[in-house]
């Protein structure tokens, strides 16, 4: 595989282990290891974080360009995750990145590769996620759509894309009204992202992937989705930083893509936005599926299964 690999972990060889294994299968020829250093007050945290590197670098059995970037002292996901991708795109001008709990399908880098090349000159683009929470329905007529919010287990991106990238969002919340006028967000979705962004720059929500939605949405980016899942969560539990329970997002398993047709039209699929939005952020109960989707799910699968041969 071409394209470089930038792997994020902190404290759980377990989950580490799993994710990077999958990396490991993909073999890619640069490979960037960032891991955040332990919390002073967590008793044995260090131990936990030295037995994740060890388990990471015991895996790495192919022939590779390694990059490591170990923090001593603990940053925190905010800075620590933002700063690994600054770190990571001061070397490469565009590649993946999975943290330590996004298991990915092997379909996904194959997928991520292809769609790197094929908007790497095209501004308007900027996420590629590895993510999809439609629960099998199919959206547009390519192997992927468009949306307004980046998800973020398993993704790509470009250097192009991420020196935009605003931690601090020093424009917000006075350019806010303006942003969503933009993105023609819906009422509820604009009021939502509104909350978690105060939230986050207050700090009550310490993360980085909060102020890179932002970014997109300041420049009315693009993000790809596949019509079919390719990464689940693997560390939902009590010792995950965000995830702690399981919800409708993290129930979702991986698929395989292996046709990556593009849409014939690359704009916002506003329906889908709001499903997701409905169904993975304010978690209401799935809908009842209608026959047409079921058909055009099994009509998508088959698609996909005619081309397993050549993949």
């Amino acid at each position: 595989m071409i394209a470089p690999v930038l792997f994020l972990f902190f404290n759980r060889p377990e989950t580490a282990r799993k994710v990077f294994a999958a990396i490991r299968e993909a073999r890619p020829e640069r490979l960037f290891l960032a891991a955040d250093g332990p919390r002073e007050l967590q008793s044995g945290e260090a131990e936990f974080c030295q037995k994740t590197r060890e388990s990471v670098e015991a895996l790495i059995d192919w022939p590779c360009e390694v990059h490591r970037l170990y923090r001593e002292h603990n940053l925190g996901c905010r800075v620590a995750v933002s700063s690994a991708i600054d770190w990571f795109f001061s070397h490469v001008e565009e590649g993946i990145i999975l943290e330590d709990d996004t298991l990915p399908d092997p379909s996904f880098f194959r997928y991520a590769e292809v769609l790197l090349e094929r908007y790497r000159n095209k501004s308007e683009v900027m996420h590629i996620s590895g993510n999809n929470h439609q629960h099998g329905r199919i959206r547009g007529d390519g192997a992927y759509y468009a949306s307004r919010f980046a998800h973020s287990w398993g993704w790509a991106t470009w250097r192009r894309a991420w020196k935009l990238y605003e931690r601090e969002m020093t424009g917000f919340p006075e350019d806010w009204d303006s942003i969503a006028a933009r993105c023609d967000l819906s009422g509820p979705i604009k009021a939502w992202w509104k909350m978690a962004l105060e939230n986050t720059r207050a700090g009550v929500v310490n993360t980085w992937d909060f102020q890179w939605h932002y970014t997109i949405m300041k420049n009315t980016g693009l993000c790809l989705i596949p019509n079919q899942n390719l990464v689940c969560n693997i560390g939902v539990g009590a010792d995950a930083t965000h995830m702690k329970q399981k919800d409708v997002a993290s129930s979702i398993r991986p698929n395989c893509l292996t046709r990556f047709d593009p849409p014939s039209r690359l704009e916002i699929n506003h329906e889908a936005d709001q499903f997701d939005f409905n169904h993975s952020v304010t978690n209401h109960p799935l809908p009842w599926r209608a026959p047409t989707e079921i058909w055009r799910e099994w009509q998508f699968k088959n698609k996909q299964k005619a081309q397993l041969g050549k993949f």
